[in-house]
């Protein structure tokens, strides 16, 4: 599967969602807006960003709110950070709130795009704080603090979604 990125304001990308027929997605956050598709045409977009899927679970909300862990990663660490994410599939699955995951390989440069959906902003506060976060994230005495795959340091940017 492949995904679709664009930029831009939000009367813009809804206007945009609502002249075409794709599944779009216009997700609002601080940072500015996103349009989001997985339909296979980027011609939608006028200039999109494309990643490719990984692995990922769950469907898209029309509400929610979503995370997505930027995370550059270095051209020898994209097996390892895959294989990561490979193994971990399943895990969040059971998490209150949660309703999707999409770990997003980029076609340009070497940001990975680690997205999850969930209920809402409470739902994924609540999944930082828990156990399985924890366990999920956890580091060991033995290993570096910075992951051999890293490529720079990471950042999140969050969104809301009512594409009602």
């Amino acid at each position: 599967m492949i995904a679709h990125f664009t930029s831009g304001t939000t009367d813009f990308l809804r206007q945009l969602k609502a002249k075409n027929e794709a599944k779009i997605w216009v997700f609002e956050g601080a940072e500015g807006a996103l349009a989001y598709t997985e339909e296979p045409n980027a011609a939608i977009f006028s200039a999109p960003r494309s990643y490719e899927q990984v692995t990922g679970t769950g469907d898209l909300p029309d509400k929610g709110y979503i995370a997505i862990n930027n995370i550059p990663v270095t051209e020898e660490g994209r097996p390892i950070f895959e294989d990561v994410f490979k193994r971990r599939a399943g895990k969040i699955d059971q998490t209150p709130g949660f309703k999707a995951l999409r770990v997003l390989r980029p076609q340009e440069g070497n940001t990975y795009l680690v997205l999850t959906a969930w209920q809402s902003k409470q739902h994924f506060e609540d999944w930082k704080t828990s156990e399985a976060f924890q366990q999920a994230h956890k580091k060991d005495a033995d290993k570096p603090k910075k992951p051999p795959f890293s490529g720079g340091p990471a950042y999140v940017t969050t969104y809301h979604i009512d594409n009602d």
